[in-house]
């Protein structure tokens, strides 16, 4: 068993390919884990395999892209050829697949694009892959993130296609590698492989990822040739109804057994799938409802949202106003009550217990305390004894500081907080001469507040009510505006897939609506001129695949349509 690797620890295998095998290692001089790939004994004797091996991993290490595998080293130690690279948290996607079934469109599709952007990176370099599979593909950070890896036996792009093909046959690995259930035609045929070839077996990938199901299942190495060669899989709207017609076509585009009719890079391929990531987005907000009640309902809800925030805004700042105003009486009242206190205050302070006469205090206490909003008025003296109160029960008591009370503001000479029942309580201390004689205590209700809030809410949720009202019978109005000239266009579509030329739109229109009418116009006139191909009767219309994912129509594809 290997021990040691150069200077890399290997701690377990952990895989295995057609070429190679993988370990877990740890470099040493950083305390890093990494993967080691050691070529295969049976191969490691041929050295134009094993210097094949180095040259093309050392091309693939050359690559820095974040959905490539990263390969730190390259080498060969006591005479075994290896290939240090990163290690990472991943499953492989064959693996996923095996344990989680076929993946949900919105993953194959953010998937897809970002493999087919690594392939593009990798072939603009001058690596072909070769031998893109499930097992060479690892999903990391959940799932959301692929990386490609075994760029190993990737065939380098060189200047000299005569050389090239020399290399091939002298090594008497070009024609062969690659895993036969995701090889493309021509290399399952052994001719001449470019980009497109690694396109193909994405192909393969992606069907596989969308159905759980391998595209060409043939038992044997010469029912796969034949399969892949002459046969197409079967079709994804009979394996998975569901699947969106726009990547149907993508993947059927690249299944095609000529490379010149797959996408001719990968960029194309990316750019392709992110337009039906976007399409697929579109789609999915109204599904299931017709346009005219999707734009009425859309158009509503962001009224009643921006509604909602204003009258939030508006009802906060109405209670702020209250509530300051309120605040503003209770603090006028205590202050008035305070200094007609003082005077007796200060005279009784001079006289003994039995000569202090507090009843006109509690006289003027009693006759404050008769407003509705009053709840608690009360008068102590400088002992904190009370002298008067709306209770009259307290009189005599020492003074109790209601308990759950939250501080709104307090300054040397007055507190204003907030009772357990939510009531304003105003604390006002009773001075004459700049010295204390005592305080008034005075709890105003917040109740007529509440129900000024309560009626302001009212108020504008019947607005709100409203103006949703007539914004939904103007939006829908709108909207069947919008969806008449739609389905008058539509009809006329359907009539040319038919095979009916002979009618033209008729219109005074001067908006976009206008300009597609015209559009269709120009279009029946070209096709009755024959600048195009008969048309295409209505029940083969599906099988045209025609998306807005699509690239527009040349030439040679208007001639075979």
């Amino acid at each position: 068993r290997v021990r040691r690797i150069g200077r890399y620890e290997i701690e377990e295998r952990i895989g295995e390919g057609a070429m190679a095998d993988v370990y877990r290692a740890r470099d040493p001089e950083i305390g890093r884990p990494i993967a080691v790939k050691i070529l295969k004994a049976e191969l490691r004797a041929d050295q134009e395999i094993v210097a094949r091996f180095l040259r093309e991993a050392r091309a693939a290490g050359s690559l820095s892209h974040p959905n490539i595998v990263t390969i730190y080293d390259v080498g060969e130690a006591d005479g075994y050829p290896y290939i240090a690279m990163e290690y990472l948290d991943m499953v492989a996607l064959d693996q996923h697949i095996r344990t989680s079934g076929a993946l949900a469109v919105e993953s194959v599709l953010s998937l897809g694009t970002q493999l087919a952007r690594a392939l593009h990176y990798a072939h603009e370099a001058g690596v072909i892959h070769r031998d893109i599979k499930p097992s060479n593909i690892m999903l990391c950070e959940g799932g959301r993130v692929a990386k490609i890896l075994d760029f190993g036996i990737a065939r380098i792009g060189e200047p000299d296609r005569v050389r090239a093909e020399l290399n091939a046959l002298r090594t008497q690995v070009g024609q062969v590698l690659g895993t036969p259930r995701y090889m493309s035609p021509e290399q399952a045929l052994g001719l001449t492989i470019d980009r497109r070839s690694d396109l193909f077996s994405m192909g393969v990938v992606l069907y596989e990822m969308l159905t759980g199901r391998m595209a060409f299942d043939g038992a044997s190495l010469a029912t796969l040739a034949v399969q892949i060669t002459h046969h197409e899989p079967q079709p994804l709207r009979n394996v998975l109804p569901g699947c969106p017609k726009g990547l149907q076509y993508l993947i059927e585009r690249l299944l095609a057994k000529e490379p010149d009719k797959r996408f001719a890079t990968g960029a194309d391929l990316a750019e392709a799938l992110d337009r039906e990531r976007s399409a697929l987005a579109g789609t999915r907000l109204g599904r299931g409802l017709p346009l005219r009640w999707r734009l009425s309902l859309t158009i509503s809800a962001a009224m009643a949202i921006a509604l909602a925030l204003m009258a939030v805004a508006m009802l906060d700042r109405q209670y702020r106003s209250m509530q300051q105003m309120t605040l503003t009486s209770a603090t006028t009242i205590a202050t008035f009550i305070a200094n007609n206190v003082a005077l007796r205050a200060v005279e009784n302070a001079g006289l003994p217990a039995s000569q202090q006469d507090w009843a006109p205090v509690q006289a003027f206490v009693q006759a404050a305390a008769q407003d509705s909003t009053v709840r608690r008025l009360v008068v102590v003296d400088a002992s904190g004894i009370v002298r008067g109160s709306s209770d009259p029960r307290v009189i005599g008591t020492r003074d109790r500081v209601p308990a759950g009370e939250t501080f709104l503001s307090e300054g040397p000479h007055e507190r204003i907080s907030a009772t357990a029942e939510e009531d304003f309580r105003i604390r006002r201390t009773v001075r004459y001469a700049d010295q204390d004689f005592g305080a008034v205590e005075l709890v105003m209700s917040r109740a007529e507040l509440a129900a000024a809030t309560r009626n302001a809410l009212w108020l504008m949720a019947g607005l709100a009510f409203m103006l949703a009202l007539v914004i939904i019978v103007v939006s829908h109005a709108t909207a069947r505006m919008i969806v008449r000239p739609l389905r008058q266009l539509k009809s006329a579509l359907d009539e040319a897939a038919g095979g009916n030329l002979q009618f033209r739109l008729s219109h005074r229109r001067r908006d976009e609506f206008g300009v597609l009418f015209d559009s269709f116009n120009r279009m029946a006139d070209a096709a009755e001129g024959g600048a195009f191909a008969p048309a295409i009767p209505a029940t083969s219309l599906e099988e045209t695949r025609i998306h807005p994912t699509t690239e527009p129509y040349s030439a040679e594809a208007r001639r075979t349509a």
